[in-house]
């Protein structure tokens, strides 16, 4: 027992020591400079090459080099020891390996924060790191022992002596100066801890800045990360060293975090596009324009400012603008154009999504940024948005175009004459076709005036785009009633009777009439309340709004008002005449069976001479589908392909010819030109029909 008691007060005597001082070393922290010091590096050229490093605080460094730098902050409840190493007369400076990097507890090695460097006293650089000092001699493992400290890294957003505006997101100078350590206390953070500073939050080009307030989130700065949680969803994130910075709202007393990130949905944050670098604006480089240049900000008046974006957001969609991001700059490869007003086709306002949405197009592809016009006429601050110009791109020669299309105008209108002129061709099959071709010559003759040149008149211009529109569709409806009236007439099982009488043929054209015209009239009234007094942009045509079409972008998911009053009802057009052709090539392949079991006579005759009426009528009829179908399936994929060129280019010419077409189908024959058809001749000469190919949408200007 003795022997026990004896070995327990020898062990203790010899071990106990070192045990005890190797836990207290763990906790220590060796910091080569006082508290609220940091060290430069000083490189002096004489005889010699001297190298040497000092310490200095924060007010020297400002007076001498106009630096602001923040040294180490380091908890009241670390224990510090102080000093560079003793008796070395050769320093060696290792970087550490960033935030986290472990620390060593050696009598010959310190850390701290190197700020600067100069060469004969002239500022080499100013790179802020925290480093390690150590003799330049081989290290004593048996007396290293791992430090319990890491340095962390917390980023203020704006420099010292400043704090954040979230009304015009700029670093502004604080009304009462605090200090990095007790801002860093206000985050609570638990266990002693030891922190270096960087100042500004540094995104990538492709990413947003969004702004988190302590009113919508919590905010937990942890060892080099930052915890966010939504008040209000309670949604959680976290965010690594570089992706975020903190600091206090001006002239406030919560606090902030800026975030890096390419989804604002995240943070559910709605993000617009800043021209020029924060704290900057445009300056007019004449009067005139607004073509610019940035400049700082020199006063509140042109500090970036976008309420009047927002406030009609805010109305309709209430704290929307509650989460901002700003993405900084504006990359244009073949240039960009600031949108002017006071021009119908440059009005522009903010979707609830964070794009501008012009009378042209919606993109994101945008900045807005203040315009300082103050040293010209106007004398005022314009807030406006910036686009992109669209890579050119070889189009079509609309001036050619312009000529083929006024040939087919002409051709449509002698058609159109010749039917007039005839009396046996004014018969219910001549009514139907007349109207056709009066609202395709309706079409074409507006469409030429488009092709011609540009139309700066905007009412001019609504007129042409709704009478191309009008002229379209009811061309389609009175196909659409050529293609029953076929299978009404000859699609349907009956025995062979005498010509209709006249009375009952006008009574069925009354009827034609008002399905067609109310087609046209309700799809065109319909499409122009919605373009007039609508904003929902799926439903807003913006017909001669910039172009007298479709102002929208073809082949994009914002063309939905061409799909919807065009492509559409035109394609259930297209179908509903393929399902009558179907149910007409049903009866022929029915009546051709029992013709040809009919005996020779009178009966038997006029059956064949029926069916071979009837057979031509059938071809007719598919004629006239494979070319309204392939029409329009031609203007579904140009909606959404437009490669290659050369292939709908010659689509193009294909339908900008069709009324010389119909011209050499319906007028150009031999009997029709020398007179000798009788009246039921012509009109199986001149029944058929007519071809109508809708133009695709991106031919219009």
């Amino acid at each position: 027992m003795r022997f026990f008691i004896l070995f327990y007060v020898l062990f203790n005597s010899t071990f106990g020591d070192i045990s005890e001082t190797n836990v207290f070393d763990a906790m220590v922290f060796r910091k080569c400079c006082s508290r609220n010091q940091s060290i430069i590096k000083v490189t002096e050229y004489d005889l010699s090459l001297v190298e040497r490093y000092e310490c200095v605080d924060r007010d020297y460094l400002f007076e001498s080099y106009n630096i602001s730098v923040t040294p180490l902050l380091v908890d009241k409840r670390v224990e510090v020891q102080h000093g560079l190493p003793a008796d070395c007369d050769d320093l060696q400076m290792v970087q550490t390996n960033g935030p986290d990097a472990e620390l060593f507890l050696w009598e010959n090695e310190c850390y701290d924060r190197l700020v600067t460097e100069t060469n004969n006293g002239s500022l080499k650089h100013n790179i802020p790191k925290t480093i390690a000092l150590s003799c330049n001699k081989t290290r004593d493992k048996t007396n290293e022992t791992k430090s319990s400290f890491k340095i962390k890294q917390v980023r203020k957003c704006c420099p010292k002596g400043q704090e954040f505006d979230t009304d015009h997101h700029v670093c502004r100078n604080s009304v009462e100066e605090v200090d990095e350590a007790t801002f860093l206390r206000k985050f609570n953070i638990s266990g002693p801890y030891i922190y270096e500073t960087e100042y500004t939050l540094r995104c990538k080009f492709d990413e947003y800045v969004v702004e988190l307030t302590e009113d919508i989130f919590s905010l937990q700065v942890s060892n080099s990360d930052l915890i966010t949680m939504n008040r209000y969803n309670g949604n959680v994130k976290t965010l690594i060293q570089g992706e975020w910075c903190v600091d206090q709202q001006y002239d406030g007393t919560q606090l902030l975090a800026q975030v890096c990130t390419r989804n604002c949905d995240d943070f559910g944050a709605f993000c617009v596009r800043k021209c020029c670098p924060p704290g900057h604006h445009f300056k007019l480089r004449r009067c005139g324009g607004l073509s610019s240049v940035c400049l700082r900000d020199e006063d509140e008046f042109v500090q970036f400012n976008i309420s009047t974006y927002l406030a009609p957001l805010a109305d309709e969609f209430g704290d929307l603008p509650d989460v901002m991001g700003i993405r900084y700059a504006l990359q244009c490869p073949a240039g960009r154009f600031a949108l002017n007003k006071s021009l119908p086709q440059d009005v522009h306002e903010m979707t609830a999504q964070g794009a501008i949405k012009t009378p042209l197009t919606v993109t994101f592809d945008y900045c807005v940024e203040m315009f300082d016009r103050r040293d010209c006429p106007t004398n005022d601050v314009y807030l406006s948005g910036v686009l992109c110009f669209q890579p050119s791109e070889k189009t079509k020669n609309y001036r050619f175009s312009f000529v083929i299309i006024t040939i087919s105008a002409v051709c449509l209108g002698l058609t159109l004459i010749i039917y007039i002129i005839f009396p046996e061709l004014r018969n219910l099959h001549g009514r139907n076709l007349v109207c056709h071709v009066s609202m395709m010559l309706l079409a074409y003759s507006c469409l030429a005036r488009v092709q011609h040149s540009a139309v700066l008149n905007g009412l001019l211009c609504t007129v042409l785009g709704y009478g191309i529109y009008f002229g379209f569709v009811a061309a389609f409806a009175w196909l659409n009633v050529m293609c029953f009236d076929i299978w009404w007439t000859f699609g349907s099982v009956r025995t062979v009777k005498p010509l209709r009488k006249s009375t009952s043929e006008r009574r069925r054209f009354l009827w034609y009439s008002v399905y067609a015209w109310s087609v046209a009239v309700v799809l065109s009234g319909t499409m122009f309340l919605l373009d007039r007094y609508s904003n929902n942009l799926y439903l807003k045509a913006n017909i001669g709004a910039g172009a007298c079409w479709f102002g929208t972008i073809q082949n994009t998911q914002l063309d939905w008002p061409h799909y919807i009053f065009f492509v559409l009802p035109m394609g259930v057009v297209t179908c509903t005449n393929f399902i009558l052709w179907l149910l007409t090539a049903r009866y022929c392949a029915k009546v051709k069976s029992e013709v040809h079991r009919l005996q020779a006579g009178s009966v038997g005759d006029r059956a064949k001479k029926r069916f071979r009426i009837d057979r031509a009528k059938y071809i007719l009829t598919g004629k006239l589908w494979v070319v309204m179908g392939a029409g329009w399936i031609s203007e579904l994929i140009s909606t959404l392909v437009s490669e290659p060129l050369w292939l709908w280019n010659v689509i193009d010419l294909i339908n900008e010819l069709q009324g010389v077409l119909i011209f050499l189908i319906l007028v150009m024959k031999p009997k029709v030109l020398i007179g000798e058809a009788t009246a039921e001749q012509r009109w199986i000469v001149f029944r058929s029909d007519v071809f109508h190919v809708p133009l695709k949408n991106h031919q219009l200007r």
